[in-house]
């Protein structure tokens, strides 16, 4: 068994809760089974399971020694309350006012994609396996609390943690979505298909404003994302 390295060592330290290691080169399946696994045993053990895959870009965004404490990063996280329907409302607005004439086209229809089911953020993609991973038992009941767990956002036009957070809450309560893999620069979601277009469409405005990537370098137009939440269990976010 390989040697978990220093970036996953310091995450387990950081967070001090139980886990499971699965080395680099595994297949992905294996770490999408221990994760369902872990994942339907939640409310027993009390915790949220979440996925931490660790590739060699890890430690340039999650400087574990320039951090506060973890309690003193939780406390800043959770004491400024941020209100998410109001966020998304004045970034949609903002990005409408940018794109000018532009919109409608950039919203386009919604239209046949291919669907997203099962975590992909650990590929290995010169290798097809599985970057080295820890599978975390948060001992958390409210799985936004994750964002105040654990130092992720922040640079570039990623969120930063208190809006993470906020979001987080907004969205768990309004479609059930859970925090459930981290990378460097990418955050996934499981939650279940949005069937009402319209809905997804609404959803898919608010992902955009969340993430551009996923559109602007992605799938191209916001109506094809609503598309893809109509029949997807995974919301995949990339920040480049």
């Amino acid at each position: 068994m390989s040697k978990i390295s220093r970036n996953a060592q310091a995450i387990v330290d950081y967070l001090g809760c139980d886990y499971v290691y699965i080395q680099k080169g595994s297949e992905l399946s294996a770490v999408n089974s221990t994760y369902n696994e872990l994942f339907d045993k939640r409310e027993m053990g009390g915790y949220t399971p979440i996925i931490f895959a660790i590739d060699s870009s890890f430690e340039d965004r999650v400087m574990f020694d320039n951090r506060k404490s973890r309690d003193e990063f939780q406390k800043e996280v959770m004491s400024t309350e941020i209100n998410a329907k109001k966020w998304f409302r004045n970034a949609l607005e903002n990005e409408k006012e940018e794109m000018s004439d532009y919109w409608d086209e950039h919203i386009g229809e919604v239209e046949d994609s291919e669907e997203m089911n099962g975590f992909s953020g650990m590929r290995d993609f010169h290798t097809g396996k599985s970057l080295e991973c820890v599978i975390a038992k948060i001992p958390i009941t409210n799985p936004w609390e994750i964002f105040a767990w654990f130092p992720f956002g922040g640079w570039n036009e990623c969120p930063n943690p208190e809006e993470m957070f906020w979001i987080g809450k907004y969205w768990y309560e309004k479609y059930g979505a859970i925090p459930a893999l981290m990378t460097h620069d990418v955050l996934e979601f499981k939650a279940s298909p949005v069937k009402d277009k319209t809905a997804a469409m609404e959803l898919a405005l608010e992902q955009y404003m969340f993430c551009t990537d996923i559109v602007d370098q992605g799938v191209e137009t916001v109506g094809r994302l609503a598309d893809i939440l109509t029949k997807s269990s995974t919301w995949y976010f990339w920040w480049d």
